[in-house]
């Protein structure tokens, strides 16, 4: 962030000192992305935190370039301008219009809501051929209009990860920077049931949350601050279990997408439990160091996202986008007002159920014969 941007600095009373700076981890989710709008649109008017990296997957890494971005080009006003017309003009590309005061065009969506949700259904029947034989992707020119990534990788912004799968091998590439490209984006987003592979430099992506969703260990070895923020779009349990066909393949989905993220903080927490247990002296500054000084946090909303219809991560509507956004606000200013005295001090994310229970030792037979 530049310095020089009057809406970046802190008003009075709050000493220059006290700003923490954090990293930022954004979830996937298709339109369910439109919470971490919401959050992200209200911890820009935190005058108290600094935000150093950010990285993202999918609607997450959309969201991300948007906020570096804005925050390199205008500050942290320009980055809130940039989340909200990145969100209008997702709504337009997928033929729903983003209506400010939509009064007006509820009782039509109410007459709607039956045909959305037919189509949602049909298109899990269908295969990708039919539903887009073209391959035509309607947020490549969205982002075309909105992404500048010269502006990515200079001194004073922030840095920005975003995560695509190889299709080849199933492995996570991380761009950075400047390398975040609107190819990028789309290869971070690519629905394999609805778009082509994305090619880049001769190999094709899929969506980025199969293999990183989203990057968080990466960062924090580079040397990302300690403080990572990771902003879900997905509830982590779901108590009851799916019964009907169209609720099963929604589980079935979500545990694919939410499964990296679920490795990925169960390799920190095994991590730091090694780092802590078996070794004393670890060389300052190095990538080991870094990962034990890791601080985790979280931003989510577990009961309402449980209580999402299917396929709500498909949901364009306006009024749903703005519902999203709201709620991402909600708990965003619920999670500062809980948690901003932690940030440089200790982590707030709940991690036990990302602890990995160790087998007990094998007899010492079985070992010796091993």
């Amino acid at each position: 962030m530049r310095a020089a941007d009057n809406d970046t600095l802190p008003p009075a009373g709050v000493r220059t000192g006290t700003v923490k700076p954090i990293t930022l981890a954004l979830q996937g989710g298709g339109s369910l992305g439109a919470f971490s709008w919401g959050a992200l649109d209200r911890l820009l008017e935190e005058p108290r935190l600094e935000i150093a990296v950010v990285s993202g997957t999918s609607a997450g890494a959309m969201n991300a370039a948007m906020l570096v971005q804005g925050l390199a080009t205008g500050g942290r006003a320009e980055a809130k301008r940039l989340l909200e017309e990145l969100w209008r003009r997702y709504a337009l590309a997928w033929a729903v219009p983003p209506v400010t005061n939509p009064d007006w065009l509820t009782p039509i969506e109410a007459v709607m809501a039956p045909v959305f949700k037919a189509v949602r259904l049909t298109a899990n029947r269908m295969s990708r051929q039919q539903l887009n034989p073209l391959g035509l992707n309607p947020l490549r020119p969205v982002l075309q209009s909105l992404l500048d990534p010269s502006v990515f990788g200079r001194p004073g912004v922030p840095g920005l990860v975003v995560s695509a799968t190889r299709l080849r091998s199933g492995q996570a590439r991380l761009f950075r920077d400047a390398e975040v490209t609107v190819d990028a984006l789309l290869a971070s987003a690519c629905l394999p049931d609805v778009f082509p592979a994305v090619e880049l430099d001769g190999e094709g992506y899929w969506d980025g949350a199969f293999s990183c969703n989203p990057p968080i260990r990466a960062l924090v070895e580079a040397g990302a601050p300690s403080d990572v923020l990771v902003i879900r779009t997905k509830a982590v349990d779901h108590p009851e279990p799916p019964h009907s066909s169209a609720d099963i393949r929604d589980r079935m989905g979500e545990m694919a997408y939410g499964a990296a993220l679920r490795q990925e903080l169960q390799s920190i927490v095994s991590a730091q439990e090694i780092l802590t247990d078996e070794l004393r002296q670890i060389p300052e500054g190095g990538r080991l160091s870094r990962l034990r000084r890791a601080r985790l946090h979280v931003i989510g909303a577990e009961e309402e996202f449980r209580s999402l219809a299917n396929a709500s991560s498909r949901d364009t509507r306006w009024t749903f986008l703005r519902e999203m956004r709201e709620l991402g606000r909600a708990s965003a200013e619920d999670w500062l007002a809980a948690h901003l005295s932690s940030i440089g001090r200790h982590g707030t994310m709940d991690l036990s159920a990302f602890d990995v229970v160790p087998l007990d030792p094998f007899p010492a037979t079985q070992s010796a014969a091993a």
